[in-house]
């Protein structure tokens, strides 16, 4: 089959192969009608002509790709942060290269590597401090880091999470229901956590139930209502949590939310099919994803960009609670 060039598509659309060339290549002398536009688009479209990627990186010096690097694929919500960029990437006519690992010292190594492939910019998240996050915007230009960490923030490269907010929201909501007793399950250590930080501002370390891990044993649970009998709402360091919680009330015919309300965090897509659905909290992946992308186009542009230092998660009510 023979390949399509641009002379092909010129006489297709019945305009100059130099203005076919610019106009795949975006350059600012392509100044056309809309007429215009529309057969050199009809044209592409009929002849389904790909360019070359390699070739239109050596002209423009770009190669419309974006590198992504996460700490934390392997749960839902970091999944759909991706595809969120990949999404908005696409909008922009960028790939996505993605590079993951969990361990620490391989988030360097995997901008290096993706530094290597031809990525024009990166995205990077996970939690980091601040002399880390520093070392990654030291490590690549232009760089957005998508942060959990609660206090972090380096304007113009750092787009953090708020997840305090969400949390004081659905505290408020619980007490204005009358819930006095309201506990906080968590199965991670320390208490630099932006959840547990909140939770704590309202009540205590005391209030805070501490498990080895995520998938609490019904005789755990069941230890933990004998210990509080009057715990009346229990919040969850995600919505896997507060899901087991669902289950180990049913088998135990506590009522939700009549006995217990129950609160989660992530809003998985699984969110809504627990009984009762579940009350959570939601990270803004969309939105992020798109400022994040806009960002970094806006570096590679020279132009100016107003990235937040934060994006408020939100509080979203459903029936268990």
């Amino acid at each position: 089959m023979k390949k399509v060039t641009l002379k092909d598509i010129a006489e297709k659309a019945g305009v100059s192969v130099a203005l076919v060339s610019n106009y795949i290549n975006q350059r600012p002398s392509a100044r056309m009608t809309g007429e215009t536009r529309a057969r050199i688009d009809n044209a592409l479209k009929e002849l389904d002509y790909h360019g070359s990627a390699i070739a239109r990186s050596l002209r423009t010096g770009r190669s419309n790709i974006i590198g992504y690097v996460s700490e934390a694929l392997r749960t839902e919500v970091s999944q759909n942060e991706m595809l969120a960029i990949f999404d908005a990437a696409a909008a922009a006519n960028y790939q996505v290269f993605v590079a993951f690992s969990s361990a620490r010292d391989k988030t360097l190594a995997n901008i290096r590597m993706l530094k290597e492939r031809g990525c024009d910019a990166i995205i990077v998240s996970g939690y980091f401090n601040e002399e880390f996050s520093r070392q990654i915007c030291r490590s690549f230009n232009p760089v957005v880091i998508l942060n959990t960490h609660p206090d972090i923030s380096i304007p113009g490269k750092m787009l953090r999470y708020d997840y305090r907010a969400a949390v004081r929201e659905a505290i408020l909501y619980l007490k204005q229901k009358g819930h006095q007793e309201i506990y906080y399950q968590s199965s991670l250590e320390g208490s630099y956590e932006q959840r547990f930080m909140e939770f704590t501002s309202f009540f205590g370390e005391e209030k805070v139930w501490h498990t080895n891990n995520e998938f609490t044993s019904l005789e755990d649970w069941k230890n933990f209502r004998q210990q509080h009998p009057a715990c009346s709402a229990l919040l969850h360091l995600n919505d896997f949590m507060a899901m087991r919680s669902i289950q180990h009330c049913a088998k135990l015919g506590i009522k939700i939310p009549e006995e217990i309300a129950v609160v989660g965090f992530d809003n998985i897509h699984a969110a809504e099919c627990t009984t009762p659905p579940l009350t959570t909290v939601s990270r803004p992946l969309k939105q992020a994803a798109e400022y994040a992308v806009n960002a970094l186009l806006a570096q590679l542009e020279g132009k100016e960009f107003d990235l937040p230092e934060s994006i408020p998660c939100k509080f979203i009510i459903r029936e268990s609670t």
